[in-house]
């Protein structure tokens, strides 16, 4: 939703966004790239499918790994679909609930999976998206029956999804090197490879701070004479696929300042950027008033600036009062 507001220049609402989740379904909730949560346009939910089925093997190799065999797979995932899309909406602990009784205690911990279990692998073959929390209930991730949520949805063939993938990546993060699409999509490299390989006649490739790398060659004009206004600011939330879509951030992020934005267990810190590089990280708290923000400077933070930072983040805050102040 953040994510969402800060890239609106008027803001993306509540009410809207509640809307084409919820009432128009234009946007659908799961899990995608990297196994992560996102908000994925319902017409491109063909080509993410396509993405997402490349990481079935990882999944499979996961639960071997923890003694699950594949006929139990097999069998959860099933279940899981089959549960869905005959008795609607249902968490976790409502999936625990229904199926351990009939399936065995061996499948308790394959649903109950605080990071999605088996419930993963069905949202990656297309049976399983996030819904609504029933109103009433304590707000638990409840899961539904794609196809019946969304619509039959069929997967794009996967090498040419994948070119397409890398087309809308390097029109909105390019210039980038294969590594850097490779950690934005969490793949293994032969996918990534193909993607390249099948896009070649469309690729420039490009110096990238003395690294080979590749943009759109329809944007070569574009880039060769997009700069920033002098000082802009920028600010983003938490985990924003700004500071994720490059295995190198070396072009925007000092390496000595990696600690404070790149967290333990994948924590990705919000930051204050100035001309598209991290020049501090912020947090904040609501109060009755609104939001209290302390900025944290990396480098130096102009107190010029401030007014420029304020503005931004009460356009984050969806329009509520903004106090900043600096740390230190």
């Amino acid at each position: 939703m953040l994510q969402l507001r800060v890239r609106s220049a008027t803001g993306f609402s509540e009410a809207a966004a509640e809307a084409a989740l919820w009432r128009d379904r234009s946007l659908v909730k799961l899990w995608a790239q990297r196994s992560t949560l996102h908000l994925v346009p319902r017409e491109d939910l063909g080509l993410l499918l396509a993405m997402r089925r490349l990481r079935v093997g990882n999944y499979h190799n996961w639960y071997e790994s923890e003694g699950l065999s594949p006929a139990q797979v097999e069998a959860l995932v099933a279940a899981v679909a089959e549960t869905l899309a005959l008795h609607g909406p249902h968490s976790r602990m409502d999936l625990s609930r229904r199926l351990v009784p009939t399936l065995g205690e061996w499948a308790r911990p394959w649903l109950e999976h605080s990071w999605g279990g088996v419930i993963k692998l069905a949202c990656a073959l297309g049976h399983v998206c996030h819904g609504p929390a029933v109103e009433g209930e304590e707000r638990e991730a409840k899961f539904v029956h794609l196809p019946g949520w969304a619509g039959d949805v069929e997967a794009a063939e996967p090498r040419a999804a994948m070119a397409e993938i890398l087309r809308r990546y390097l029109a909105a993060y390019g210039p980038a090197a294969p590594a850097d699409f490779r950690k934005f999509v969490g793949l293994y490299a032969e996918p990534v490879r193909d993607a390249f390989a099948d896009l070649a006649a469309e690729l420039l490739p490009v110096d990238l701070a003395g690294r080979p790398a590749f943009a759109l060659a329809r944007d070569e004009e574009a880039l060769r004479t997009a700069e920033h206004a002098e000082g802009a600011i920028a600010v983003t939330p938490l985990f924003d696929p700004y500071l994720l879509a490059h295995n190198d951030t070396g072009q925007y992020l000092a390496d000595r300042f990696r600690p404070a934005v790149y967290r333990t267990a994948g924590w990705i810190s919000p930051v204050v950027l100035r001309q598209g590089r991290v020049v501090a990280t912020w947090t904040h708290k609501r109060t009755p008033r609104g939001w209290e923000v302390e900025i944290t400077p990396l480098e130096r933070v102009y107190k010029k600036e401030l007014p420029a930072i304020t503005r931004k983040l009460r356009l984050l805050a969806g329009g509520e009062k903004v106090e900043v102040r600096l740390a230190g």
